[in-house]
């Protein structure tokens, strides 16, 4: 949800939320090879939404997933953060963040539905992708105010 949209409007849920973005990073694993791993780096989180407009952020949360990329050789990151790059777009990610060659780091968002990728590499040889959800409702629709 952006900043500027109505906070009485109905969003997802925060179980849809977090099908969807374990969906995402699914889906961009065709980019990698065959013999890629994908090993849950924590538990899916669900955390309160920064309060950008001041009206109902606070009751708002945001899911996020972060997974290591296992099973894949450090000296061709470089291609495999090209493929990614050249497979968003034609999935309906807007490519807003590409750092290399000063870091390897690339973040991605869906102006349909506010969600956010990234993959990055460090200095160990770990290769992760985080996915993150717009700010959402829990139940999908906004809490009743108390008066």
């Amino acid at each position: 949800m952006q900043s500027g949209d109505d906070p009485n409007k109905p969003t997802i849920t925060a179980q849809q939320a977090t099908q969807q973005v374990q969906q995402y990073v699914k889906d961009l694993m065709v980019v990698f090879p065959r013999e890629a791993v994908l090993e849950q780096h924590g538990d899916v989180l669900t955390g309160p939404c920064a309060n950008p407009s001041g009206v109902g952020f606070e009751k708002r949360v945001q899911v996020s997933v972060e997974y290591w990329i296992r099973g894949l050789d450090t000296a061709r990151y470089n291609e495999y953060f090209d493929a990614m790059k050249a497979w968003l777009p034609s999935h309906g990610w807007t490519v807003s963040t590409d750092s290399r060659p000063r870091d390897m780091f690339l973040n991605a968002y869906r102006g349909d539905d506010s969600f956010t990728m990234s993959l990055q590499a460090n200095n160990k040889g770990g290769l992760s992708i985080g996915t993150a959800s717009p700010c959402v409702w829990p139940n999908g629709t906004p809490e009743p105010t108390s008066s």
